[in-house]
């Protein structure tokens, strides 16, 4: 296990993003200028959009920034799993590179939080406001039946930003999926380990490039949806009983 030498990583995993990585890698330039005790990890999941060539030609121009990349993408949770074993914070987050979070936000909400996070009693996750009647009804949806199987009481599944301490990483690398179930994965490991998981209200802006590429369109929340259905049913009937053990 990497030994923590930051107070906090975000990871950022992006595919395909080539046209808001651009803005995202100077913004995030700018904040880390600021904030010497932060780590950001971008990690090219595998595009074939050149975002591989703009990284390579800019990385030393924004070298506070570190950058990972994996050859072939498998999926968003393989991602962020990747960059995760590349991070050194003592407070570990993630969030998506299509600029609808502010990352300065995460920060904020680091700072105001953090003791309770290096305790391990405390998990956070961003709770996303001024959404469609769309995107609320397939969330509560996912929402209720993860409750009913699991006994749990999470809500907004796959609100960005999460936020936790670094000693679950062992766990989410041996366990995690490597889609956007990972995300599901990460509060029910809280949920069965009795740690506490806040909500912080965050309003989600509108993409300036491209769609979403987990749940953006109406088919894209339906195979979300069912991917993520079809793991609540992996997990359930897991023969792994070790799965949600720290």
């Amino acid at each position: 296990m990497i030994r923590s030498k930051k107070e906090l990583s975000i990871i950022i995993p992006s595919y395909n993003e080539i046209n808001n990585l651009k803005h995202l890698i100077k913004k995030t330039n700018l904040i880390l200028q600021k904030n010497k005790n932060l780590e950001i990890i971008i990690v090219d999941n595998g595009s074939t959009d050149g975002s591989k060539n703009y990284i390579e030609i800019n990385k030393k121009k924004f070298s506070k920034i570190k950058f990972a990349r994996v050859r072939k993408n498998i999926g968003y949770g393989y991602g962020i799993k990747y960059g995760l074993r590349l991070a050194t914070g003592k407070i570990i987050s993630w969030t998506h590179a299509d600029l609808q979070f502010d990352i300065n936000d995460i920060i904020k909400f680091f700072r105001k939080n953090n003791n309770l996070i290096i305790n391990q009693n405390l998990v956070i996750k961003g709770r996303r406001k001024n959404r469609t009647f769309l995107d609320v009804f397939f969330t509560n949806g996912m929402s209720i039946i993860v409750n009913f199987i699991f006994n749990t009481k999470i809500k907004d599944i796959n609100g960005q930003p999460k936020m936790f301490n670094r000693n679950l990483i062992r766990r989410i690398l041996k366990s995690g999926p490597n889609d956007f179930s990972l995300d599901l994965f990460l509060l029910l490991l809280a949920s069965k380990n009795n740690l506490v998981v806040n909500e912080f209200p965050l309003k989600v802006k509108n993409r300036v490039n491209d769609q979403a590429k987990g749940g953006g369109s109406f088919y894209g929340k339906i195979k979300l949806t069912f991917n993520t259905l079809k793991y609540i049913f992996i997990l359930y009937f897991s023969l792994d009983k070790h799965i949600w053990k720290l």
